[in-house]
């Protein structure tokens, strides 16, 4: 019994911690709670953020969306050392709406909570290289960003030992094959069209290959086609001012490391995935406290949390002091959207859901948290077992 309580302290700790954050914006909350309206939106590029091009080519110019005729600063330079980069980008990338997205599946490796390195596979902005020698997988993948209307090439060079096999749940490609060889390329196209069979909303792109083993080793990424409207989603009457895309995810290590070790017995083909027991569970590649805050919105706006579970397991998020509501799962829009404070995110779902900041709130840190209490990073017992997990605050500005 001791020891059980010794192993549930790190997760009672961390609640405290929670509870107290709630303690201190509930009341500001309640006080506000029915008093706001929705703000106009705002003209701006804020939902692009670190926009990067993709190689290949641009597309024959389209009309923009008036929130997103704000082009780019400068596109960052690519890398260009012949040297093989092997360690996953910090932060992820993106593939702006006109770009035609073209990606590398590579191997490298992603650091964790904590300083634990471990072997991933994953998608990555294609630099200078032919053989992707030149760049290191993102966790999660880049983020591709389409406006509706646009007519999409997807490009990604397979520069894994395995065949890779692409898909995207919910979009429906032009005919043609979705599968590429090691040292091959794979081109899929799409129309970001309702009439095409792809309407606006949250999408997740994947490896399917080897029995969902490389999706679990990190071959995913979030999609999102904007609608035409802006500011807002599915045609409903929720407007919002700030979206922000969580990928939610974890990892077994068990599974990662056997990509080292050379041995045959143990490549990830041949794990056993009845015995997945993941370690770490990321939103957007990362565990608290190396989660990134959601800021960027301010007290008495709204935004539109775009969920996307890309991992094995199921999600349960819960916001503290806030509420959300759901008006959108895998790319449809709800008839009838409602309320939650907890909902379940089943494996390879995506879900929008609103949330209204109330008004009063600035400088306020909201807890939103695996209600699961997956809250801990490692193994029990092993050196690198911390509180934490699939944790982040909104930081209202």
């Amino acid at each position: 019994m001791r020891a059980g309580l010794k192993r549930r302290i790190p997760q009672i700790t961390l609640l405290v911690l929670i509870a107290v954050v709630a303690a201190t914006v509930e009341s500001v909350v309640w006080a506000a709670k029915g008093s706001s309206s929705h703000r106009a939106v705002r003209a701006d590029a804020t939902a692009k953020s670190a926009v990067l091009v993709a190689g290949g080519q641009r597309r024959v110019a389209r009309p923009a969306r008036s929130a997103r005729a704000k082009a780019p600063s400068a596109a960052p330079s690519r890398v260009a050392s012949s040297a093989k980069a092997t360690t996953a980008a910090s932060a992820t990338s993106a593939v702006g709406a006109g770009v035609d997205p073209d990606l590398c599946a590579v191997a490298g490796n992603a650091t964790l909570t904590g300083g634990v390195s471990v072997p991933i596979w994953g998608f990555a902005l294609k630099g200078a290289a032919a053989d992707c020698s030149d760049v290191a997988p993102q966790l999660p993948g880049p983020q591709i960003d389409v406006n509706e209307g646009d007519a999409v090439t997807i490009s990604v060079h397979n520069a894994l030992d395995r065949p890779i096999e692409i898909e995207a749940p919910g979009i429906t490609f032009d005919p043609g094959p979705t599968t590429a060889a090691p040292g091959a390329t794979v081109t899929l196209t799409f129309t970001a069209t309702t009439a095409a069979g792809t309407p606006p909303g949250t999408y997740l792109y994947e490896s399917g290959a080897d029995a969902g083993r490389q999706e679990a080793m990190g071959l995913y990424g979030a999609l999102v086609v904007h609608s035409s409207t802006p500011g807002s989603e599915y045609g409903n009457a929720f407007a919002f001012e700030y979206p922000k895309v969580l990928v939610l995810s974890e990892i077994d290590s068990a599974l990662n490391t056997t990509v080292s070790d050379g041995d045959p017995a143990t490549d990830p083909s041949n794990f056993d995935m009845n015995t997945w027991k993941p370690m770490y569970w990321l939103i957007n590649g990362k565990a608290y406290p190396d989660t990134v805050n959601i800021t960027g919105v301010a007290a008495g706006q709204s935004m539109l949390l775009r969920y996307a579970n890309a991992g094995i397991d199921n999600h349960t998020m819960t916001m503290l002091g806030l509420r959300q509501t759901v008006i959108g799962r895998d790319d449809f829009g709800l008839a009838n959207p409602f309320n939650i404070v907890s909902e379940i995110f089943p494996s390879g779902q995506t879900q929008d859901a609103i949330v209204q900041i109330p008004p009063g709130t600035s400088g306020k840190l909201f807890p939103l948290y695996n209600r699961n209490l997956n809250l801990q990073n490692g193994a029990f017992g092993s050196a690198g077992h911390s509180p934490g997990g699939m944790m982040a605050f909104i930081s209202v500005s």
